[in-house]
């Protein structure tokens, strides 16, 4: 499996992951999240594939830009989302490491700009959907701490 490969059976695994979190969750918010989670790696997934086909993609733009607003909302909720999803949660944050991790490390071994530019978008990309899980890790595990406490700013526009 070369690097493109691996790539896309990762995203698709995260899009999996999340649509089956947003499955399970009856919490407006935090299904909106995850679904938006989900809709970002299908997207991640087929900017590879044009990458790998040698195509030009020129449009990759993320549907993240509106969490900070969606976590504002939830943070007006008194709703709570349960701690059965806990596990997965973890599991997703895992994918999102290894996969901003991978997007870093394969970045250097790309020959083309158009290969190099994706990869360093994927790489921030991730790092910001790993730091929306570990808010909702947080807003999970330190419910009422989270809901006095909440403003979800895990970085500057750049990421997207």
């Amino acid at each position: 499996m070369n690097m493109y490969e691996f790539s896309i059976q990762m995203e698709h695994d995260a899009e999996l992951l999340y649509r089956n979190l947003a499955s399970k969750t009856d919490h407006k918010g935090i299904k909106s999240i995850f679904t938006m989670l989900a809709d970002d790696e299908a997207k991640h997934a087929k900017a590879v594939e044009t990458l790998q086909r040698k195509s030009t993609s020129t449009e990759n733009k993320s549907s993240m830009s509106e969490v900070k607003t969606i976590f504002s909302q939830i943070k007006d909720q008194s709703e709570i989302p349960s701690t059965e999803i806990l596990e997965e949660l973890k599991k997703a944050l895992d994918i999102e490491k290894k996969g901003r991790d991978f997007y870093s490390e394969k970045f250097s071994e790309l020959d083309t700009e158009e290969g190099k530019s994706l990869f360093q978008k994927l790489s921030r990309q991730e790092d910001y959907h790993y730091k929306t899980v570990a808010n909702i890790i947080e807003m999970v595990e330190k419910p009422l701490w989270w809901v006095e406490h909440a403003e979800f700013t895990p970085m500057g526009d750049d990421y997207y």
